[in-house]
């Protein structure tokens, strides 16, 4: 049986939004619950947070990052080994507008040792990708000859392109953004 667990990043500073993104509402939930919910109504289970301390308050079981400060690629390194076989969708907990039919397209195919990433308009993000837990150790191999950015992960191993909407990675770096973003059409994020 397919094994595929979630991971919402909930690691980093926040600086620019001021406070705890994760946390932030979004109508009646927090933000890190709307990611979180999306993967869930997709199927996913478990569900986890990755890094930070707002998954404890979500309500998610919490996958510390094992060198917090060290950079996104260091905690997909964690993540990945935590996970241990199977695949680990992973996303940043600032996506308002991503919702399960998204999450679908990425685990939609599954195969062998190949992670699936998002594409915008013909660019990778990896932060969006479901990654093979297979991956743990050369991750880390390239955290340790100092790598730190996530789109390093995209040389570690074979990977498809999945296309999706704009909207569904728009994401909220300040309280403005996040405002932005539920006041567009299309913004109503689902917050069960």
């Amino acid at each position: 049986m397919l094994r595929l667990a979630g991971g919402v990043l909930c690691g980093g500073a926040s600086v620019r939004f001021g406070s705890d993104k994760a946390l932030a509402p979004v109508g009646s939930a927090p933000l890190g619950r709307v990611v979180a919910n999306a993967m869930r109504d997709a199927g996913i289970d478990p569900v986890v947070a990755l890094g930070g301390e707002a998954g404890h308050q979500l309500g998610l079981p919490v996958v510390p990052d094992r060198t917090p400060g060290e950079g996104p690629l260091a905690a997909l390194a964690g993540a990945l080994s935590w996970a241990g076989e199977g695949w680990l969708l992973v996303t940043p907990c600032d996506l308002p507008l991503i919702t399960s039919s998204h999450v679908e397209l990425l685990v939609e195919g599954l195969a062998d040792d190949r992670a699936r990433v998002a594409m915008i308009d013909g660019h990778p993000q990896p932060s969006v990708a479901v990654w093979p837990a297979s991956w743990a150790r050369r991750t880390q191999v390239a955290v340790d000859h100092g790598q730190r950015a996530f789109r390093h992960a995209l040389t570690l191993g074979e990977w498809d392109p999945v296309q999706l909407p704009a909207e569904a990675l728009a994401d909220a770096d300040t309280r403005e953004e996040l405002d932005r973003l539920l006041d567009s059409p299309g913004g109503q994020a689902t917050t069960t």
